[in-house]
């Protein structure tokens, strides 16, 4: 009895991987750890979370994750506040913040506060236009009397921390870089940044301006372990 021939088309040959599994895997590998690395930090892969709500400010509630309202200050250059910011479209960007004229004072607008981790920097990037400006991030504690927990308003917290400031003016959109802590810290520094629990973003307007696309995110720093 003859034996059976194999038809050509039934014939594979092994690919690349199955003829050097070694190769493959150390190709992988790098990839791997990437993905793995963005899972641990609850991230997607090349794409962080933003740290700041809604910053591109898409969301249906107007300003939802922000502080247009200073009312609760008494500051009197700031109870109208509010009335100087709105939501408009401007040179084909939807949505973004103008920031409008209140004499000397300016106009202000300030992320919620989200909580700080020791062992980390933070970054903002934000496009701007109009000035002149100051942006900046402000560290938090609780305020004498209030009981912690997950959701602080800013009224329920005290200022004891401010960043190194981006500020000039821009005649077409611009994207404005802060970083926290930004600058060498000297001892005196360390011991405020200590106490920080919580940090927000800061914007303020001399002049007519416009704000859209903020977004904090954090890495990973042995130096601010504190």
């Amino acid at each position: 009895m003859g034996v059976a021939k194999i038809p050509k088309h039934a014939m594979t040959t092994p690919d690349k991987s199955e003829r050097h599994p070694r190769e493959f895997l150390m190709r992988a590998f790098p990839r791997l750890l990437v993905t793995l690395a963005a899972v641990t930090l609850g991230l997607s892969p090349g794409r962080a979370e933003s740290l700041v709500e809604n910053g591109d400010f898409e969301n249906p509630e107007p300003f939802k994750g922000w502080v247009t309202d200073y009312g609760w200050t008494g500051n009197k250059h700031y109870v109208d506040n509010k009335t100087h910011v709105s939501l408009v479209t401007e040179s084909g960007h939807r949505n973004v913040v103008e920031m409008g004229l209140n004499g000397d004072a300016g106009v202000k607008l300030e992320s919620r506060a989200f909580t700080r981790e020791p062992g980390f920097r933070y970054t903002c990037t934000l496009d701007v236009k109009g000035g002149s400006y100051r942006i900046y991030f402000v560290g938090y504690r609780w305020a004498p009397g209030i009981a912690p927990h997950d959701n602080p308003e800013l009224s329920e917290l005290r200022k004891i921390y401010q960043s190194k400031a981006a500020q000039g003016d821009a005649s077409g959109w611009k994207q404005e870089t802060i970083e926290i802590p930004g600058v060498s810290l000297s001892a005196d520094a360390i011991a405020h940044m200590k106490d920080i629990r919580f940090l927000s973003v800061y914007i303020w307007f001399l002049g007519p301006g416009f704000v859209d696309n903020v977004k904090v995110t954090r890495i990973a720093d042995p130096a601010m372990k504190f």
